[in-house]
């Protein structure tokens, strides 16, 4: 399973579980607030199909959903991919998912922070995507468009 795809798992099932609404910063105080942590050490099947190489990856997740009386909600996540090659970089996620009344989701954060062990940011993905009818983006997104190999999988 890709990086993305469990990422994305981990918070459907987050939500799923939670949902009861959604949240804007204009709602009223919390009605519902829920967290967790999750930590799980996996073969990295995103790191293989990519890099050809085989290597164990701990990720380590924490998140809050908090659910508004209008149904407004905001989902909170901090994740960090820790492959036990140390040639491969570490990956850092942080963002916070909004949705309004009407269901619109605005996500704002650092999706995706490339860093080499000891070293600095290799790739930076952060800024804002509204998921709409019409999707706006802003910021830098240079993932969207480059080979992750050059990036993830050591010469």
């Amino acid at each position: 399973m890709s990086r993305l795809a469990r990422t994305a798992a981990a918070g459907a099932l987050a939500l799923a579980a939670l949902v009861a609404g959604t949240t804007t910063a204009a709602a009223a105080a919390p009605e519902a607030v829920h967290s967790g942590t999750y930590v799980d050490t996996f073969e990295d099947d995103f790191i293989f199909d990519l890099c050809g190489i085989r290597t164990m990856t701990t990720v380590k997740e924490r998140w809050t959903l908090t659910t508004y009386a209008d149904g407004s909600q905001r989902f909170t996540n901090s994740r960090k991919f820790i492959p036990e090659d140390p040639r491969i970089p570490i990956e850092y996620g942080a963002a916070m998912s909004t949705w309004d009344v009407n269901g619109v989701q605005t996500v704002h954060g650092s999706a995706l922070r490339l860093q080499y062990r000891g070293g600095g940011i290799i790739l930076l993905d952060a800024g804002f995507i509204e998921l709409s009818d019409d999707p706006t983006a802003r910021g830098p997104h240079p993932s969207f468009d480059l080979d992750l190999a050059e990036y993830y999988c050591p010469e």
